[in-house]
């Protein structure tokens, strides 16, 4: 039989011993498909939807009003209509195509971020798009509301600009020989919307 020394020694001997450690098993291969799911040992464990930014506007962040961005629609949707009834010949001018010209103009990605400072830049700028259109030789013969927009612009500018609503007819009195816009030939009409066009407030 085994004296208690020796069982003694025994046991202080076992509990010396550090415990022995637990085998691990081999991590699972992880991997990840595309840009939608992370797949270990064969099995999908995450299916990750894509999220793609959105470019929201915020309309309180806007510097421009309501009215003012209205405006600039109009002013584009009047370029737009001129140029595919003068320009018949060219190729038609869509609504994205122009407004991609005036944000490249103006370096937006949207008219509604425009900076309050510019938005006369940008009304000028639109009027001169238009206005080279309504300068085309053609412009008469093909646009019937081609007059009609002559004098109403001449007399708007006129009054509002000028500060002086009869300020064209001194002009087409001396140079024309007439009183009322109304008899003014075509070429006689273009010519007084540039003098009033070119024409600087007092």
């Amino acid at each position: 039989m085994e004296d208690k020394k020796q069982q003694l020694v025994r046991l202080v001997s076992a509990a010396a011993k550090p415990p022995k450690k637990p085998r691990c098993q081999p991590a699972q291969a992880v991997r990840i498909e595309g840009s939608h799911n992370i797949v270990g040992d064969g099995n999908t464990l995450i299916h990750a939807q894509t999220v793609r930014p959105r470019n929201a506007i915020d309309p309180r962040a806007s510097e421009i009003s309501e009215a003012q961005k209205l405006r600039l629609r109009e002013l584009i949707n009047e370029w737009i209509t001129a140029h595919n009834t003068v320009r018949t010949r060219a190729r038609p001018l869509t609504h994205a195509a122009a407004w991609s010209s005036f944000q490249r103009k103006f370096r937006v990605t949207s008219y509604h971020i425009l900076p309050l400072a510019r938005f006369q830049e940008a009304v000028r700028w639109l009027q001169q798009q238009r206005a080279r259109i309504d300068g085309m030789k053609t412009a008469p013969m093909r646009d019937d509301a081609w007059r009609a927009r002559q004098i109403a612009y001449i007399k708007a500018r006129c009054k509002n600009q000028l500060g002086a609503p009869e300020l064209y007819r001194a002009y087409i009195e001396r140079r024309f020989g007439k009183a009322s816009l109304s008899e003014l030939t075509d070429d006689e009409l273009a010519s007084t919307r540039a003098y009033v066009a070119a024409k600087k407030p007092a």
